[in-house]
């Protein structure tokens, strides 16, 4: 064939052969470039089931787009022979640099990375590649992979591959399953890279036998010689790595190629670690700063009396302290860390001793205004991004490596020799440029219960070996005296506040309620739980636990008592208060995550988008490991339709939090943003994996209410409702009537439903349930013409909104909308006049729902000009990638703006809600209004359709509306009516 063309491909020249064809190297001529074509087997063009099979497949490859994938441009058939037109890569096969040249540890890390992050592109897709191996697999002469042979790959969910099928690909590379026939998923392609891996490392494989079925008893029996025999260079994680890829049962293996990329990554990163850690440094001593007397007295004299004074304290107490000191240095910029406390007695610090000791150090040594305490949840973030986030020992060449990422001078490193029958406990500060040791310390003979005394006097050393002035008494205050005298309240509250920081908000109340028995005076913990209250929806309890943490304030650091005013002006709905506030605590203290994620959301709330945007970039700039703000920035970014902005953030997240749920869920939701909806499935299941109630599970529930698979919505429903929250627990229960009927249109059996849920709600007093369900029984009440019923229920839900001082609003545009609806105009637009006097530049969140709220009063008056220009005002304020709304996209089509009408209700379609600021319309009835104003959208775009002439897409769409609502156990105006449009156009059609 050299030399000949076939189409417009010239063949320069055959590159190789194989199982599955041969692979010639072409001149495009149209296009003037360089390409591969694979010619494959004649068999595929015999069998027409397998050719329909492999088109199918191909077409689904030629869809990737991923620097590590070769793209395959066309499929195209030539003298009844199927080939592939392919992006000519030169290079070498891993096979072919396995065989000259064995790789580096480094560089099979790079090749591993990269491959990985080809395959988590395919599996995303759903696409399985099925014959990874090193001889499909290139490397170019610049280090960039590409995994090639996608055109072979087998789509999840279509017909089984026949028995000859099923044996494609290399026998040494299949996985166990493969290998016996069974049906394979992405795990199949880990395992066989996982084969791929071991061949880097070691240049052999590891299964091998003389014939095949020698071969097959291996891969599916033995287990293969560690790789360490082979190369002395390997580490124990990367052995552990390629253990857990090539494990028999698929379970036990890594579920993700994501989970493995994560740990490539951080094994890279540590390599890269080892290899600085070794060079020599000459570090000069640190410099003591000159000091006048005048400033000696002022500083030092007050530091050795504080010093002297300990000294004849614990020689008087049955304590020992025994210290080893340099001279007293002082820190160039008076920054510290305070790492983890080692357990030796108990190394899974199953007590949480160790986590004890850390926060009540942190705390203590933060009173001093010269001295720059970093933050555990800064630390902790650190630590993750290294792969050591539950580790509860750290070298020190590790702890130098968290230290320095903190950009901080010093570190204090400790370990606990023994809890019982007395604490010991040793700890060195150390300059983290020299790796000087400055001070050691042994403290011994404090109980259980004199933990806090011990922390007083390890924060006393550190301060007076630091030269940190202890100008005011508050600098000098007992540990217990800013948090709580009890030991075991404390033990509670780090316990709650750890779950807190990894978004499993639900399971962080019971310790914090702990706390909070043991010690009702704790102020933190109070704030803990108000921030618990609030992530779950329960204001009520919120605002009552920030009241009590500022009543309790006066005893917390300055760092808490702006931590805790910020918060209360933000539950108060006021964002003004609180960006002001925020500022002033990011300012004092520059490191604070926490403080950026929430002045992000007040300038949200201040409808100042670009500057929510500006402050996560703000807060990265100075930490990068701030997981929060990384998911805040990825929110933000989709909210003002910056994709790849939100799809990088969101990357970020995922390598700082690979073992949490919540960035999985994040990334779900920004491709929801987008309506990629297949991918958002993909992240939300990968969320749930970890925890099957995740919040992801109600997400689930209503993309497969979408897809009209309500079986699998019934079963994320109830995963969702397997909760000890009451509060989530209600909220499965309402779907059960709000989304599960109303979306099969039995809208009558979902009111009587949700009237006896409000009874149990109220009974259980979970008022902001209650509430759900008034609001979406006013919703019900509206589509079944109750209008009477329907303003009950919104007076209903504006009386126990109206008893939250806080909520400015208090459903009084639901109350508007009952009112038009009930023929009292007038009434209703008393109560818009009410509500526009309130806003003000403190509550600048009023004018969205005022506007929406007059909007939906004109629509209902048949003013469809003036209700138009209230929704589009709603626009404007908010994100531009917020949910599309019915009413508005009606009100559009009413007054001919067909294109806008259209473009609001094909998205509409897809839509469901997921109760996100930026992306979803939070403000009344919006919110209640699903799933009834997605089924309605296939309505409406019927009706826009059909006015613009397109009679095929309005059958299509009224079809849809149809079959949807097929077994609604009501009859509405647009069901009539698109029974009559349908049965009118199909006569048309016919004609």
């Amino acid at each position: 064939m050299i030399g000949s063309t076939i189409s417009h491909y010239k063949i320069l020249e055959k590159l190789g052969e194989g199982g599955m064809g041969v692979v010639y190297k072409a001149q495009d001529t149209e296009l003037d470039r360089t390409v591969a074509l694979k010619f494959l087997p004649h068999y595929l063009t015999s069998d027409v089931t397998e050719k329909e099979r492999f088109y199918h497949e191909a077409r689904a490859a030629s869809a990737l787009n991923h620097p590590n994938i070769t793209t395959i441009h066309e499929i195209k058939e030539h003298q009844n022979q199927l080939f592939l037109v392919m992006e000519f890569v030169e290079g070498k096969t891993l096979k072919k640099l396995i065989e000259q040249e064995p790789p580096s540890i480094k560089k099979v890390l790079d090749i591993a990375i990269q491959v990985c992050d080809g395959l988590a592109t395919a599996h995303e897709k759903g696409i399985i590649h099925r014959d990874i191996k090193s001889d499909n697999i290139m490397l170019t002469p610049k280090g960039q992979v590409k995994i090639m042979d996608f055109g072979l790959a087998k789509v999840k969910g279509a017909t089984k591959l026949t028995k000859a099928g099923s044996t494609l690909g290399t026998a040494a590379y299949m996985s166990p399953e493969q290998a016996q026939g069974e049906e394979v998923d992405h795990r199949s392609d880990i395992f066989s890279f996982g084969v791929v891996l071991y061949e880097l490392l070691t240049t052999k494989l590891p299964f091998r036998g003389e014939h095949q079925a020698a071969l097959m008893y291996s891969l599916i029996n033995e287990e293969p010689h560690p790789i360490a025999r082979f190369n002395e260079k390997i580490t124990t994680e990367l052995e552990r790595f390629v253990s857990k890829a090539l494990a028999k049962d698929r379970d036990d293996r890594y579920q993700h190629v994501d989970d493995l990329l994560a740990d490539l990554r951080r094994e890279r990163k540590n390599l890269e670690y080892a290899k600085t850690a070794h060079i020599s440094t000459v570090q000069a001593p640190l410099a003591i700063p000159k000091k006048t007397g005048k400033k000696f007295l002022k500083y030092g004299i007050p530091a050795t009396v504080a010093v002297l004074g300990l000294l004849l304290y614990v020689i008087l107490n049955p304590f020992k302290v025994e210290v080893s000191t340099e001279k007293t240095v002082a820190a160039q910029k008076n920054s510290l860390a305070v790492m983890y406390f080692e357990n030796i007695p108990d190394p899974d610090d199953k007590e949480h001793t160790g986590e004890m000791l850390t926060n009540l150090l942190i705390t203590a040594l933060s009173q001093a205004r010269d001295l720059e305490v970093i933050s555990r949840e800064r630390l902790h973030d650190i630590q993750q991004e290294l792969g050591l986030a539950d580790a509860k020992r750290i070298s020190s060449d590790r702890a130098t490596e968290v230290a320095k990422k903190a950009g901080v001078e010093m570190m204090l490193m400790g370990s606990i020799l023994q809890t019982q029958p007395k604490l010991a406990v040793t700890t060195r500060l150390i300059d983290v440029n020299s790796g000087r040791i400055l001070q050691s310390q042994r403290l011994t003979g404090f109980g259980q219960d004199q933990i806090f005394a011990m922390v007083d006097s390890l924060a006393l050393l550190v301060r007076s070996t630091l030269n940190i002035p202890t100008a005011t008494a508050a600098e000098t205050r007992s540990v217990a005296e800013v948090t709580t005298k009890s030991p075991e309240a404390y033990r509670s509250y780090v316990q709650g506040i750890d779950l807190l920081s990894k978004m499993l908000s639900a399971d962080a109340k019971s310790p914090l309620e702990r706390a909070i028995e043991l010690d009702p005076d704790f102020a933190m913990a109070h704030f803990a739980l108000a921030r618990v209250a609030e992530r779950v929806n329960d204001n009520e309890t919120a605002r009552k636990e920030i009241e009590l943490a500022e009543r309790l304030s006066a005893r917390v650091t300055e760092r808490e008592q702006l931590q805790i005013l910020a918060f209360k002006y933000r539950l108060e709905s006021n964002p003004r208060k609180s960006a002001e506030t925020l500022e002033k605590l990011v300012d004092h203290y520059p490191h604070e995550q926490q403080a950026y994620v929430d002045l992000s959301i007040s300038y949200s709330m201040l409808g100042e988008d670009e500057k929510a945007v500006q402050t996560c970039r703000r807060g990265l700039q100075r930490d990068p490991t701030m997981k929060l703000l990384w998911n805040m920035l990825a929110y933000r970014s989709a909210g003002l339709n910056r994709r790849q902005e939100a799809l990088q953030a969101i990357d970020e997240y995922l390598k700082l939090a690979p073992g949490e749920p919540n960035p999985y869920d994040t990334k779900g939701d920004v491709y929801y943003a987008f309506r990629e909806l297949d991918s958002a499935r993909y992240w939300y299941q990968r969320a749930v994996a970890f925890r099957a109630n995740f919040g992801s599970a109600q997400k689930l529930c209503y993309d497969a209410l979408l897809r009209g698979d309500y079986a699998a919505a019934e079963k994320y429903r109830q995963e969702f409702g397997a909760t000890a929250d009451p509060v989530q627990k209600a909220f499965a229960e309402m779907d059960a009537a709000a989304s599960m009927l109303v979306f099969r249109g039995q809208l009558p059996r979902a009111y009587q439903q949700l009237r006896s849920l409000l009874i149990s709600h109220e009974a259980q007093n979970l008022q902001f349930n209650a509430f759900g369900d008034l609001v979406m029984l006013t919703v019900l009440a509206y589509e079944l013409h109750d209008y009477p019923a329907m303003l009950d229920h919104a007076n209903a839900a504006s009386r126990i909104a109206h008893n939250d001082p806080d909520d400015p609003i208090y459903a009084r545009d639901l109350v508007a909308w009952a009112l038009a609806k009930n023929g009292n105009v007038r009434s209703a637009h008393q109560l818009l006049d009410e509500m526009r006097r309130e806003i003000t530049e403190e509550f600048p969140g009023l004018k969205s729902p005022v506007y929406y709220a007059a909007g939906l009063v004109a629509f209902e008056e048949g003013k469809y000009d003036e209700a138009a220009r209230s929704f589009k005002n709603v626009r404007q304020l908010v994100w531009p990638m917020s949910d599309p709304d019915l009413h508005t996209a009606v009100s559009f089509l009413k007054i001919g703006d067909r294109d806008q009408a259209v473009e609001q209700l094909r998205r509409l379609t897809t839509t469901y809600f997921i109760g996100n600021v930026p992306l979803s319309l939070l403000f009344l009835p919006v919110p209640a209004y699903w799933p009834i104003s997605t089924i309605k959208a296939h309505y409406w775009l019927g009706v826009a359709y059909e006015e613009q002439g397109k009679k095929d897409e309005a059958i299509k769409e009224y079809e849809k509306f149809l079959e949807i609502w097929r077994d609604a156990d009501f009859e509405s105006a647009e069901l009539i009516d698109a029974k009559t449009r349908l049965k009118k156009l199909k006569g048309l059609a016919l004609q």
